[in-house]
């Protein structure tokens, strides 16, 4: 099949959205099938049998109507398998050519993607819609003003969990800051409506603001409460569907888009819009824009009728598709073209296409979201990573002294000599675990060995550290014996790649002082601000005493390895390597972070901001660092190993 239906929403095999089959005519006929139901026909002209809960709309062209055919057999059999399915459910149908009419129904609907509705038809621009028409579209609010919150973005539900969006819709990924009210027909009523906080907001670790990757998980505090009449989660399209095969057939789109006098329409809007190919989508869009038509992630689509299209405000609604009296989400509205009114004002252009992101193509990244509701950081630590000083927002502006306690040293030792070296650093990510670059452990001292790790040092040339901010608070770094470590079974698999070991300690660390503590690690990859904090002690020729910190910009992928191939270091194109280089610095820095320093970022999980590992330092950028990216290790692809280890 084309689309991936639940079971209570399977329909006959072989058919997909848009799609009429072979067309079998009945004529002045009436017949009782079964004990159920009756079907009144004049003509009948259908494509499947779609039950979804109350829903019956009878689609017969895969069956035999002829005066040898078994049609009306196979007919009575489906409604027996319907009986024993719904019961108790007493339902009638009647089809014309044209459209199938409302289902009586004593039972509420199941499954995704049903609306409880009359006759369903195709819509023109700038429709009206009716209240309940489209029960997944929800309106997303920006609260920046406390006071009076303002209408933001569309979105969809897609279970009692999550509304699906676009990521361009929030300008920080704060979960305070933003909601969401389910039911909502009219901007200007709260009748049978739920007003939503958010618990989090999950954007794509791949979205930047070109618009790439542009989609987001909202997660609400509570769950959503379903009502069959305005509020109803909406099928996902299958992974492996393809953009051709709804080609020629119209969507749906829905939202409170700008209506033709600029303003943001009060009451929620509908229109019919076609796909265009992609090609076509290239050649129509201006140039500043064609980037977005060529993009695999993106589809286009152009209003069915003239005038009709999405516009601002629109911006994270869903195009909507039916198989049957099925409704699937394709698209997330993401951007459309606009032109200049000649007074200094901008218009949506309706002649052009708007661009959706392919919901299709994020299938496997939504899928691994729902999987992990329990798991938003993945070791389930539920004092990892707090932030000392939230009231303070710029970073660079916060004390260091125990504003990063998870940092840590690992000590090696020369056989029978009792001083240390401190090589390499690490974090602490559970109290009987640190985690730190993989090739620190093989063989970068010869004749020495791993012993103990450091945990909670500030100054490397005093016993007590206090803070100057505070000179009452006083803390004692801890040493604690290894027992032993792993490195990731794929290490450099490809070369550099997967650089990653876990120091055992002999007990677990004290957590009892403010010195020490866990980093919290995400469950799957997550968005990242350009900007993060990187923590550590620097080194030239020796290493430096105190714990610093840097600002760090992340830079492409594609440039970073640029940077090193024209030093012939050839970098894996691999997913679990983050480069970047320091927003503030002179020209020439020679004095290095060591090996194995965290690169980390503050989310706000549970309305609590903390912070995650983005990474571990793997190489410095050789000449002072001039003009050039630092490498990092991230977790992508080692938090199952990760897990399994620690958990054992």
């Amino acid at each position: 099949m084309l689309l991936r239906h639940d079971d209570q929403a399977r329909g006959p095999r072989g058919h997909s959205p848009g799609s009429t089959g072979r067309k079998e005519q009945v004529s002045q006929t009436r017949r009782s099938v079964g004990d159920d139901s009756v079907i009144v026909c004049d003509r009948i002209s259908v494509a499947a049998v779609e039950v979804v809960g109350s829903f019956l709309c009878a689609s017969l062209d895969r069956l035999d109507f002829s005066p040898d055919g078994k049609g009306y057999q196979q007919l009575a059999g489906i409604f027996l398998r319907i009986r024993r399915t719904t019961a108790p459910h007493r339902a009638s149908a009647k089809c014309t050519e044209r459209s199938c009419s409302k289902i009586v129904s004593d039972r509420p609907v199941l499954g995704c993607g049903v609306r409880q509705l009359d006759a369903i038809g195709l819509v023109v621009k700038g429709q009206d819609t009716r209240p309940g028409d489209w029960p997944w579209h929800v309106a997303i609010y920006d609260g920046k003003n406390q006071k009076t919150p303002t209408y933001a973005c569309g979105g969809s539900i897609i279970s009692e969990y999550f509304v699906l969006t676009a990521a361009h819709c929030f300008q920080e990924p704060n979960p305070v800051r933003y909601s969401f009210k389910t039911g909502v027909h009219l901007l200007s009523s709260d009748i049978d409506t739920i007003n939503y906080a958010l618990f989090e907001i999950i954007i794509h670790p791949k979205f930047d603001r070109k618009l790439y990757n542009d989609i987001a998980l909202l997660r609400p505090e509570n769950k959503i409460v379903f009502k069959t009449t305005n509020v109803w989660p909406i099928c996902l399209w299958s992974e492996e569907a393809n953009v051709i095969d709804v080609l020629k057939v119209s969507g749906i789109s829905v939202g409170f888009g700008f209506n033709e006098n600029h303003e943001v329409s009060n009451l929620l809007q509908q229109a019919a819009m076609n796909l265009t190919a992609r090609q076509r989508c290239i050649e129509m869009m201006p140039d500043h824009l064609d980037y977005l038509a060529q993009d695999e992630g993106k589809i286009c689509a152009v209003g069915k009728e003239s005038g009709s299209s999405v516009c601002s405000g629109d911006s994270g609604g869903g195009l909507y598709y039916a198989n049957g009296m099925v409704w699937y989400l394709r698209g997330i509205v993401s951007a459309g073209a606009r032109k200049d009114l000649g007074n200094g004002q901008t218009s949506c252009d309706t002649s052009l296409p708007a661009t959706y992101t392919d919901v299709a193509k994020y299938r496997p990244w939504i899928d691994a979201h729902e999987k992990i509701l329990d798991e938003r950081n993945l070791l389930k630590d539920d004092t990892c990573g707090v932030v000392r000083n939230e009231n303070i927002t710029d970073e660079a502006k916060k004390p260091i002294f125990n504003q990063y306690p998870w940092n840590a040293l690992l000590e090696f030792r020369e056989a029978g000599k009792p001083q240390t070296h401190l090589v390499c650093s690490g974090v602490l990510i559970h109290p009987r675990y640190v985690l730190t670059v993989g090739h620190c452990l093989d063989g970068i001292l010869r004749g020495f060995s791993l012993t103990s790790v450091r945990l909670g040092e500030f100054n490397l040339r005093t016993a007590n550290d206090t803070d100057p901010a505070a000179p009452g608070e006083e803390t004692t770094a801890q040493s604690v014996d290894v027992e032993t470590f792993y490195r990731h079974p794929k290490i450099n698999q490809p070369m550099y790649s997967n650089d990653w070991a876990l120091v055992k300690l002999k007990h677990d660390a004290s957590l009892s002082k403010s010195n020490i503590r866990t980093i919290c690690l995400p469950s799957l990859d997550d968005f990242k601000e350009t900007s993060l904090t990187l923590t550590g002690w620097k080194r030239n020729k020796f290493v430096f005493p105190k714990l610093e910190r840097d600002t760090m910009n992340l830079t492409s992928p594609v440039q970073c390895r640029d940077e090193y191939k024209k030093l012939g270091v050839n970098l894996p194109a691999t997913d679990d390597m983050v480069c970047a280089f320091h927003k503030d610095q002179p020209k020439a820095n020679c004095n290095n972070y060591a090996t194995g320093s965290p690169l980390q970022y503050i989310k706000v999980v549970d309305k609590k901001p903390r912070y995650f590992l983005a990474g571990l330092m793997v190489l410095n950028f050789p000449f002072c660092r001039m003009n050039g990216s630092e490498v990092f290790v991230s977790l992508t692809g080692a938090s199952e190993w990760i897990k399994k280890t620690v958990n054992g």
